[in-house]
């Protein structure tokens, strides 16, 4: 995809160069940190002005550091589904929490005291968000128009592999820009030019204030990147390694490496979470599945004793359904058709379904019939957010329409997920349903977080989204 030549040449009028994405973040924190430093002067009604500064530094420093790393994440892909207001909000509960201590540990305890200080609390974080969100939607949509220049590339390849990363949009996307490039006739695999040449080309780069140079070739010339890499050690740059398989048919990509063996190995695919994240998703699902359960519970025996009263047949029923790492297990819900389907021809439901039973209709509608699940959470079978576990044969005949399909058991399936509070929820019945809900589980995972995990639970009870395509 190349871009016309006019808005090309507008968008280099119009860019805004930085060191590094790191420098954008900590200009970004800093003016949230300033401004939540601003907001702590309120509390100069009723406070000596020493105690304010103390409370103010405490304020600006915690939220600029919280802030610092939001931006960090932020800005490689500028994403503006992730979560991050909701982050501001979080953020303010650690930094009032320590400004509270500041101001108590400093001050005696009053009426006007406790008046201000709760106004502060209250109207901090509101105008912190509006801020944040702010700020990140201006950034998003300059990062997309190209003006927002925070790394430089020199590139070493062939004519064609240089012309095709030259011309992708996601280079200038995510703040790049490629200044200069070194062209070897038959790419990394030829003749390689002296260590002079490399050299130079080095220098350049850094007379540029290139921070990257990016070698395109494939994985077999390996061998030969000791020869690139050795004449650009003088110089502070980063050497990255760039497969030209990637720039012709974008089949695979690279993760990162891992010390493995006497040389580090290429890892091509991580798992989604690590041991922390596994560690605090199983955590939140816990203690946040356990609780709800308790609450839930009054309404939980309600609606059992109705479908018991109201259609003949149990008022739970289990299903296998595909989870984790392709592991089949029984999936709990509560019944609402007049039927129990559990083998491997099962009709989906469908509008209008003469099946389902009137309470039945109304407990799908709301997601009712989906809240047993919290034991298959308790149990460790699922998670409250993941993927959407289907029948059997729904997942055998999905995998078959879309390849990526089967990726969706990388992570545990939940309650409920990205794809259904973005209203891919039911009728997987064309491929574009197929398509959308399995890239918006794939999303979910690729970007998790617990943050990401309470949005949707957020969201799973408040946004109208969720249930659009109940039935």
């Amino acid at each position: 995809m190349t871009l016309p030549v006019a808005q090309s040449e507008a968008r280099r009028r119009r860019r805004i160069q930085l060191p590094s994405r790191v420098t954008l973040a900590n200009g970004i924190a800093l003016v949230e940190g300033l401004a939540a430093t601003i907001l702590s002067l309120i509390l100069a009604v009723v406070h000596p002005p020493w105690l304010v500064i103390g409370v103010a530094v405490t304020t600006g420093l915690v939220y600029g550091a919280l802030s610092s790393q939001a931006a960090q994440k932020f800005l490689p892909l500028a994403d503006l589904r992730q979560p991050f207001a909701l982050h501001a909000a979080f953020s303010w509960v650690p930094t009032a929490a320590l400004a509270l201590l500041v101001a108590l540990a400093t001050s005696r305890w009053s009426l006007s005291w406790g008046r201000t200080f709760g106004a502060w609390l209250v109207v901090s974080p509101i105008v912190l968000v509006a801020l944040r969100v702010t700020i990140y939607r201006q950034l998003a949509k300059m990062l997309a128009r190209g003006q927002l220049q925070v790394e430089r590339f020199g590139l070493i390849g062939d004519a064609d592999s240089i012309a095709r990363l030259r011309a992708d949009p996601h280079i200038w996307q995510q703040g790049g820009q490629i200044v200069t490039s070194l062209t070897l006739p038959e790419g990394l695999s030829s003749a390689l030019p002296g260590p002079d040449i490399i050299a130079d080309f080095a220098r350049s780069c850094v007379e540029k204030n290139c921070q990257h140079v990016l070698l395109i070739g494939d994985l077999e010339s390996i061998e030969a990147l000791s020869n690139l890499v050795a004449p650009c050690r003088p110089y502070a740059l980063n050497v990255l390694l760039y497969p030209r398989s990637v720039v012709q048919n974008g089949k695979i990509s690279l993760v990162d490496t891992v010390p493995l063996g006497s040389v580090n190995s290429l890892r091509l695919l991580s798992t989604p979470l690590n041991d922390t994240g596994r560690f605090l998703k199983r955590s939140f699902d816990v203690g946040a599945g356990a609780l709800a359960l308790l609450l839930l519970s009054p309404l939980l025996v309600a609606v059992a004793l109705t479908i018991r009263l109201t259609s003949p047949g149990p008022a739970l029923f289990r299903q296998e359904r595909r989870g984790f790492n392709g592991r089949n297990f029984y999936i709990l819900k509560f019944r609402s058709m007049r039927v129990m389907e559990n083998g491997r021809n099962m009709r989906q439901a469908q509008v209008n379904d003469p099946r389902i039973t009137p309470i039945g209709r109304f407990i799908r509608r709301t997601s009712i019939d989906e809240l047993p699940q919290l034991i298959n959470v308790l149990r460790g079978e699922m998670s409250l957010v993941g993927p959407r576990p289907h029948a059997v044969s729904h997942d055998d005949e999905l995998s078959g329409k879309f390849e990526l399909y089967a990726q969706r058991q990388r992570i545990k399936p939940g309650i409920t997920g990205w794809a259904q509070v973005n209203g891919h929820r039911g009728d997987t019945s064309t491929q574009d349903k197929i398509e959308a809900r399995t890239l918006h589980d794939l999303y979910y995972a690729e970007n998790w977080s617990v943050l990401l995990d309470f949005w949707i639970v957020l969201l799973t009870i408040f946004s109208p989204r969720t249930r659009q395509n109940a039935h």
